[in-house]
């Protein structure tokens, strides 16, 4: 007997890793704001992915993943409020809410073999339909927004961008998250694990 489906978009978050590799799920600092560079104006919340910058810092990605190789997945960010106050947070403000000339980094799980859990955002009509999905790829959809005032990402996997062939997109599916006996695949909602196509770690040329 089918189960039901939560439908809160959360962005990706780590599950395991490929294979049988120990996952400490640990995170790498990475600069966003410098004394000298202002950083991005724009939110980064947890579960978004961030993209290198040729700068030497790093940024939201586009919503839908975008073209630039992804460096890996926000997990939170320190920085210095307007008022002086050193911040621990799931979230990058933007710049405008940074004591200017300070320094800000956010912490990104950016393992190249990092499967991630991420909702999709619609129906997968059968089970037949969801399982033919595996081992395709996939974009994202709704990355750098935030789900209310949580912080977190509302990021999701494109169903309908699901089960292409295109070597571009961001996303391999791995496979469905829960039993089929667990989920409504004819409701949105369904956690599918993916890891990160083409994540910039892997990549040989720089920027």
């Amino acid at each position: 007997m089918a189960g039901s489906n939560i439908d809160g978009p959360f962005g990706l978050r780590p599950h395991n890793l490929l294979g049988s590799a120990a996952n400490s799920n640990g995170l790498t600092s990475y600069l966003v704001q410098v004394s000298a560079t202002a950083g991005s104006s724009s939110a980064i919340y947890q579960g978004d992915m961030v993209i290198p910058l040729t700068n030497g810092l790093v940024d939201v990605s586009a919503a839908d993943g975008g073209s630039v190789a992804i460096l890996g997945v926000m997990g939170g960010c320190e920085y210095i409020a307007l008022d002086g106050t050193p911040t621990f947070s799931n979230h990058y403000p933007g710049t405008a809410s940074l004591k200017s000339g300070t320094e800000a980094r956010v912490f990104v799980y950016d393992n190249p073999h990092q499967v991630y859990e991420i909702q999709g955002d619609a129906t997968l009509t059968n089970i037949a339909t969801a399982t033919a999905l595996i081992h395709g790829n996939a974009e994202g959809t709704g990355f750098g927004s935030e789900n209310g005032s949580t912080g977190n990402s509302i990021g999701e996997l494109s169903v309908a961008s699901a089960g292409a062939t295109t070597a571009t997109d961001n996303f391999r599916v791995v496979g469905i998250k829960d039993s089929f006996d667990e989920i409504d695949v004819t409701a949105a909602g369904v956690v599918f694990l993916v890891k990160l196509n083409l994540p910039f770690h892997t990549a040989t040329t720089g920027l």
